[in-house]
């Protein structure tokens, strides 16, 4: 997941180790050193800290249908798992392919919760096709363009648009519905601390990692702030599909 600053983030190269998938290709290398814990994975708790976007959407997902709930609920759980898969992915091996396995399904899984809140008044089971093709329009512009441009401030600004375009219709829903209201806070507020951690990772990376050399483990784990973003944006945007 793209971020908002890079500075810090490669200028302590020394405590990059070499490991199984070679030298990161990806566009963007995170504050956890590499290969610090295991050969075979390029950023370990960044990578394990996806089990949050894995293992609860799949579980909502086979519980959506179970209880016979229309196919764009199971497709917003489906859609968490693939972004889940695809940072586990990304986060284990830093190669470039793997980077745009875990940034594109974060558009496109955005477009079903975007679909599932303009939905929510409309029949069961009814399509609205007209919907459905601005947004897998916009999806495919976004794709075909950010592989062709390469720049995270790209994906950014595009996945940024679809966030707030969430925010706007979630209020519209809690001024109809108001019980819906704690809901849409919980997930708000937990994706917001997950965001605001995220970015204390990114722009002070330098600091943090010396307090992690410092301090050692077992607290060094604790430190990984990107980690912890995985965490609480995994079950913020869990709750969101519940409020959904």
């Amino acid at each position: 997941m793209a971020p908002s600053d890079m500075s810090g983030m490669l200028q302590s190269s020394e405590i990059n180790f070499d490991g199984y998938w070679g030298k990161p290709t990806s566009t963007i290398d995170w504050c956890e050193a590499n290969y610090e814990v295991s050969y075979y994975i390029a950023e370990f708790w960044n990578t394990v800290s996806n089990i949050v976007m894995i293992i609860p959407p799949l579980i909502g997902a086979l519980l959506a249908k179970k209880d016979n709930l229309e196919l764009r609920y199971i497709a917003g759980y489906l859609g968490i798992l693939v972004v889940g898969i695809g940072s586990w992915c990304f986060h284990g091996t830093l190669l470039y392919s793997m980077q745009l396995l875990d940034e594109l399904p974060m558009i496109w899984c955005s477009s079903f919760l975007i679909y599932m809140l303009v939905e929510v008044d409309g029949r069961p089971n009814s399509q609205n096709f007209p919907l459905q093709v601005l947004l897998f329009a916009y999806c495919l512009v976004v794709t075909l363009l950010y592989v062709i441009i390469n720049k995270p401030v790209f994906h950014e600004v595009a996945y940024g648009l679809m966030v707030i375009s969430l925010v706007v219709l979630s209020f519209r829903i809690v001024r109809q519905y108001e019980h819906s209201l704690p809901l849409m806070l919980a997930s708000s507020v937990t994706y917001g601390i997950g965001f605001v951690i995220w970015n204390i990772d990114n722009v002070y990376c330098s600091h943090v990692r010396e307090l992690r050399r410092s301090v050692g483990y077992p607290v060094k784990p604790v430190l990984q702030g990107h980690a912890w973003w995985h965490l609480f944006a995994g079950v913020g945007t869990y709750l969101f599909v519940l409020f959904a």
